[in-house]
């Protein structure tokens, strides 16, 4: 007998409600009314007993609830309870971390359950943890019974920590009793209780120490304390042992209260035993955008004594130390203003701390400079334009004259195509500068004093320029993903003018107070090579990979160079001034400035630094610094990758004026999937003036992933 097609769904229907299994469903979706919404189910063979309201899942099991996710052979869902059993090849998501397991028991509403001979993995810091229990106490919440964690990715790891029991708390803290630390198979370190970081959120506790060692002071050992006070503010505090110098004690504090309003503040203080007297340091950094788009920043430098950036260098900040090294001086400033698409405003105060003094009574100060600009624009909407720079100065010491100085230099340009290839643009401008001067024990400064004078130019320039198909370079091309490739040559001749003004009865501040009579012709060309990359088929805008620029000045007044050379003939060439870069970023990058006497045929000065890496990683820095009678210096540095994980690095720097070896450096360090180890040594020369003296300096550092350090890694890695 036939039945109709909609008789036998019907029939079909009816059987699946009313009989209490149901064999081979692919899938079900469960009505949570709570929580995170509906659950899905997927497996080969789903079960529901409607007397239990249990779901019965068998192979390939798959169940999704919000960020849960599971995978097993076998699960069991209790609908009037939420209870969720899985067993045998668990695989459990949340979010980005992993649970394997033989067997989970999870209240799907409060996320509590077990699990048994449990495997994390947590994605932020890389753990893999394991144990025989764990239970479930929440949402990416854990704890651990007899197990071990490690941040390596391998069956074997080379270290890892065995653990009586550990609570996990993924995007935060995991909290240790009784972890014994293994190098291997060996049990190297035993800690009653230890808390580490588990995800990326800052954690209040020790870090991990530092151990150095000096032949001249001894040991020095470092110990610091992370206090995560609030979401917007932490600090560190430091207790430090620098051997036969003493103790030293150290806040670094910082701040992010908005998006526009952060800053840091560190502070420093040792009572230095063979220096014999209390040290200290403090530096400062902020910025603050105010009401009606007005910003404050101040970058503020300040140490007890001129040899304190020599005996703890680690203490400044990158650009502090770089001052204190090359110009001996530390620049406090703090300064504010508004910018407007015409105009800038600018308050700012500078004070100096020169370091080849004792003492700064007579180091000249600005506080404050008040300063006003105007960017070109047009005049009243005609062809010309004008420009404004002013600015007023408080000119202030301990010691010595002292002013106030206004400076008054409006300058009006008129700039135009000559036979739409060259470009001309004339200006002048008149300056007024006064001046109130204090304070001078000779008189000869003393009361108002006042300078005007002008300044006058044009300058005439055009640009030249081919393009180059990438195909015509392919290597080059290739590796830089380059498109297109521009070659610019730009030739300029510019005239300036300033006349002779009598400026003798003016105090000397900066290069403002003496402003040179001027006649001279300049000219030039500069070169640049740009490319235009090409980025997954779409193009973007160009880069410049290399420029060189090449100039020289003409004196039509008074010579460059006061003194008679090549049969009677003045100087009225100027040194010939070169500015080259090349940014062939990440292997090779250069910079090189230099000036050329084209009388005595040598170099004034002579600045070049090179840096070239492979894709091995390997690196080498080249630099040359000349100044004549000043300075010669030559600095290298190089890292090399011997086999695939150890690398070994190096550098030195001599002084070629002294003849004399100013410090060398030696390192070494192993880079594993979960762990490094370094070690440097760093030998310092004597100062000839007996102010340093020799030193040599051990440190080892140590790096687990996602635990910590133990002391620094070596700035010549990054290199």
């Amino acid at each position: 007998m036939r039945y109709p097609p909609f008789l036998l769904g019907c029939l079909l229907v009816f059987f699946i409600i009313y009989h209490p299994h149901a064999s081979d469903a692919k899938m079900a979706d469960v009505n949570v009314m709570k929580g995170e919404g509906p659950v899905d189910i997927e497996a080969d063979q789903l079960i529901y007993e409607r007397d239990t309201q249990t779901y019965q899942a068998h192979g390939h099991v798959e169940v999704v609830r919000g960020d849960f996710s599971l995978k097993a052979d076998h699960a069991q869902l209790k609908m009037t309870t939420k209870d969720l059993v899985a067993w045998e090849n668990v695989l459990l998501r949340e979010g980005e971390d992993v649970v394997e397991c033989e067997r989970l028991e999870v209240n799907l509403e409060s996320r509590l359950g077990k699990i048994y001979r449990a495997k994390l993995f947590l994605k932020d810091q890389n753990f893999h943890i394991a144990g025989k229990e764990a239970e479930k106490l929440g949402e990416n919440r854990y704890r651990v019974q007899e197990g071990s964690f490690t941040t390596c990715d391998v069956e074997r790891p080379p270290w890892k920590f065995t653990v009586k029991e550990l609570e996990v708390t993924l995007q935060g803290k995991g909290i240790a009793k009784g972890p014994v630390f293994y190098l291997e198979d060996i049990p190297v370190l035993y800690f009653p209780y230890a808390i580490f970081p588990v995800g990326t959120d800052r954690e209040t506790g020790f870090l991990l120490p530092e151990v150095k060692y000096s032949n001249t002071y001894g040991f020095e050992f470092k110990e610091a304390f992370f206090w995560a006070f609030a979401k917007d503010m932490d600090a560190t505090l430091y207790f430090d042992g620098y051997g036969d110098r003493g103790f030293k004690e150290g806040l670094e504090y910082r701040y992010a209260l908005a998006r526009d309003t952060k800053g840091q503040a560190n502070f420093y203080f040792i009572d230095d035993q063979v220096f014999g007297k209390n040290r200290y340091a403090f530096f400062i950094q902020h910025e603050q955008k105010l009401p009606y788009d007005f910003y404050l920043k101040g970058d503020v430098n300040h140490v007890s004594d001129r040899f304190y950036p020599q005996d703890f260098d680690e203490d400044l900040p990158e650009g502090s130390k770089i001052d204190s090294r090359s110009l001996r001086e530390l620049r406090s400033v703090l300064f504010g203003g508004k910018n407007w698409d015409q105009f800038s405003f600018l308050a700012e105060g500078v004070v100096f701390n020169d370091l080849t003094e004792n003492t700064n009574g007579e180091t000249v100060q600005e506080l404050p400079q008040i300063s006003f600009y105007a960017h070109p624009q047009s005049l009243f909407r005609t062809p010309f334009f004008y420009d404004l720079s002013s600015s007023y100065t408080n000119f202030w010491r301990e010691r010595g004259v002292e002013a106030y100085r206004g400076d008054l230099f409006p300058r009006l340009s008129y700039p135009m195509r000559l036979f739409n290839v060259l470009k001309f643009e004339s200006n002048v401008g008149l300056r007024e500068t006064f001046y109130q001067v204090r304070d001078d024990p000779t008189h000869q400064f003393n009361g108002w004093k006042s300078r005007e004078t002008l300044e006058a130019g044009a300058e005439v320039s055009a640009e030249f320029y081919r393009v180059y198909d990438a195909m015509q370079f392919p290597r080059l091309s290739g590796l830089f993903r380059v498109a297109k490739w521009m070659h610019t040559i730009e030739p300029t001749i510019s005239y300036l003018y300033s006349p002779r003004v009598n400026q003798e009865d003016l105090p000397q501040f900066d290069l403002v107070d003496k402003i040179p009579f001027t006649n001279q012709i300049t000219y030039g060309v500069t070169q640049r090579l740009v490319g235009k990359p090409e980025k997954e088929g779409i193009e973007s805008g160009p880069y410049e990979y290399a420029k060189l620029k090449i100039f020289q000045s003409y004196s039509l007044g008074d010579p460059f160079v006061n003194e008679v050379v090549n049969e009677g003939k003045e100087g009225k060439f100027s040194n010939i001034q070169a500015q080259l870069w090349w940014n062939f970023s990440p292997y090779v990058t250069g910079r090189g400035d230099a000036e050329f006497n084209p009388y005595r045929g040598d170099f004034e000065t002579l600045d070049a630094l090179i840096h070239v890496r492979d894709q091995r990683n390997d690196a080498v820095v080249a630099q040359y610094r000349f100044t004549r009678d000043n300075i010669q210096q030559v600095n290298l540095l190089a890292r090399v990758r011997t086999i695939q994980p150890l690398y070994v690095y190096g550098a030195t720097y001599y002084n070629l004026l002294e003849k004399r070896l100013v410090e060398n450096i030696y390192g070494a360090e192993y880079q594993a999937q979960c762990w490094t180890f370094g070690v440097m040594v760093d030998d310092v020369n004597g100062s000839l003036d007996g102010t340093q003296k020799r030193e040599l300096k051990f440190q080892v550092y140590f790096n687990l992933l996602g635990i910590g350090s133990v002391g620094h890694k070596s700035a010549y890695m990054g290199m």
